[in-house]
């Protein structure tokens, strides 16, 4: 092992301003707990620190403008990097964990590395390594240097690692996986989920097992004892399941437990430095969702094991989704709730893609979040209360979704900002994405045929005491086989709109079935809070209905305000 290696611990002592109290949000004041300060956004880097998307070999100056390029200046208080890439059985640095493995060690062991991206990552540690660069210490040092807390993450379980025999086709697998099957749910250990998660699950590892949990503990514990950390986390959102079918509630102790060996590790490691870590923890967006999973949130915060709760889903935002719940849980405790803003969000259309026939585009898909979309989110989750926000993977949504989210941060960390900012509201479409512990009960996409479809959408603009700043405010309807023979009634709050765009003869036919109808809502203003929107089929070509049904795919509330607020 080269030279500058093993370092067992790196402190870095650095005195900033700390930035102001995240407004917005009516429990900002918290009772005091171990966080010194509460953080407006906290940014997830999930790329296990070796830029795997940039070809080798990097420097350590575009290591750090990769991880901090654009951060500066902006409402992110802390950086959370994940100690490994993607699966958890790795790490990004030489480690003594017994059934860890150092990802370097295994591309030289001739382990099996399968794909560029797994290449490329492995290559850049081992160079820089090679020349004597700790990348998790380049990041702590930069981070001291922004004014950011540093935290690291460990995600709790995964399949990325394996083909769809459980055989190990990455560079990102572990002997510690390969050599204990007995530790994995299995497919028997999946029966009762659909089949496209037992697919996923059954290569999942069993937590019910002591070593499995002693694996995350020890990797937890080391990382923080190698860097001085502000915390740690536990993604249990990469990915969710630990515990056979129906097995989730009786397990349930055992991670209440390895949440609480955790606390014991950070806090004695907390008093040798003379300071306190932080624990947070990645969970489904629900309560529900996180108990079905056996992670028990109410014991957890009622014995004040954790500090943070980050609500999240898997990889596409839910812009239905309410922290209130949440905040009320952690209500009169010091723990805070970050509620997590993904990159993508799941839609019935796919605005194109030039020079590809549209029969190629096969709906739904996965688009990133618009700049107005997550206004949106991000101020529903400030009026419900969150202390902070957390931003997941924004750091690859260039190579995901060629697009950039970050212009967006400067805003997104107080809610007085973004007041006046566009907004698009998106109602959530139906997704068996982790059933297991997501939210299934969607009401889109729908078919409209006997009666009205009813669909809620949330929104925390008060326009109506505002009509003087708005540029437009519009609803956008998406339908599929949509005729001019189709007399559909749209109703805001009971009030009839007058569709803008409507069908008539002779118009060219959408050369898909989609088509967006649009309502002017000028008239018949959207109120602060919940707002119902009925959608009625009244009358249609009775034989070509019996074919081909009529139905309602997307629904979206756009609010776009004059200049100078407006994005």
């Amino acid at each position: 092992m080269p030279a500058g290696r093993e370092r067992e611990y790196v402190s870095l002592n650095c005195s900033w301003m700390m930035p102001e109290k995240p407004a917005g949000s009516e429990n900002a004041a918290k009772p005091a707990g171990r966080l010194t300060r509460p953080y407006r956004i906290m940014w997830c880097d999930d790329s296990g620190g070796g830029a795997g998307g940039h070809q080798p070999p990097i420097a350590p100056e575009e290591l750090l403008q990769i991880s901090f390029g654009g951060l500066e200046g902006t409402p992110v208080d802390a950086y959370v990097a994940t100690i490994g890439p993607c699966a958890g059985y790795t790490l990004s640095y030489p480690t003594r964990v017994k059934g860890m493995e150092f990802i370097v060690d295994r591309l030289e062991a001739g382990a099996v590395i399968g794909g560029g991206d797994q290449w490329r990552l492995a290559q850049n540690l081992r160079h820089l390594w090679a020349e004597g660069h700790d990348p998790f210490a380049l990041q702590l040092a930069r981070a001291r240097q922004l004014g950011m807390d540093y935290w690291l993450q460990l995600r709790m379980n995964d399949w990325h690692h394996v083909d769809a025999e459980g055989q190990v086709y990455r560079l990102i697998g572990s002997a510690f996986y390969e050599e204990n099957p007995q530790f994995l749910i299995g497919m028997d250990g999946t029966r009762g989920w659909p089949e496209a998660l037992r697919r996923s699950m059954a290569w999942f590892q069993d937590f019910a097992h002591a070593p499995v949990r002693a694996l995350r503990l020890d990797a937890a514990l080391e990382a923080c004892e190698r860097y001085d950390v502000d915390g740690f986390e536990y993604d249990f959102m990469r990915c969710p399941g630990y515990f056979k079918y129906g097995q989730e509630q009786a397990n349930a102790p055992l991670m209440t437990q390895l949440l609480r060996d955790t606390r014991a590790g950070l806090d004695r490691i907390g008093a040798e430095r003379h300071k306190t870590l932080g624990l947070s923890v990645r969970v489904p967006n629900t309560i529900d969702g996180a108990v079905r999973l056996g992670l028990d949130m109410p014991a957890w915060v009622a014995e004040g094991l954790i500090d943070i709760v980050v609500p999240s889903t898997f990889f596409a935002a839910d812009t239905d989704e309410d922290a209130g719940e949440w905040v009320e849980l952690a209500r009169d405790t010091p723990v805070r709730i970050n509620p997590a803003i993904e990159e993508g969000y799941r839609a019935g259309y796919t605005r194109g893609y030039p020079g590809v026939p549209y029969f190629q585009l096969n709906t739904p898909v996965m688009l990133p979040l618009s700049r107005p979309m997550l206004n949106a989110i991000a101020a529903r989750h400030w009026r419900q209360g969150a202390h902070g926000l957390y931003v997941f993977n924004w750091g690859g949504t260039a190579g995901t979704y060629n697009h950039d989210h970050r212009p967006a941060l400067a805003d997104l960390g107080d809610a007085r900002h973004l007041e006046f900012k566009d907004k698009r509201y998106v109602a959530m479409r139906r997704s068996e994405s982790f059933p297991n512990c997501l939210p299934v009960d969607r009401v889109l996409p729908a078919a409209l045929d006997a009666g009205p479809v009813e669909v809620e959408i949330d929104i925390v603009d008060d326009v109506q005491a505002h009509v003087d700043r708005l540029a437009q405010i519009r609803l956008l309807v998406l339908f599929r086989e949509l005729t001019p023979a189709d007399a559909v009634t749209v109703r805001l709050n009971g009030a009839v709109l007058r569709c803008d765009n409507p069908l008539r003869s002779g118009d060219p036919a959408p050369t898909t079935a989609a088509c967006w109808q649009m309502y002017d809502l000028r008239d018949h203003l959207p109120r602060a809070g919940k707002n119902a929107i009925s959608i009625q089929l009244d009358a249609t070509d009775a034989n070509f209905r019996r074919q081909v049904p009529l139905e309602l795919s997307d629904l979206e509330l756009v609010i776009d305000y004059g200049k100078p607020d407006g994005d």
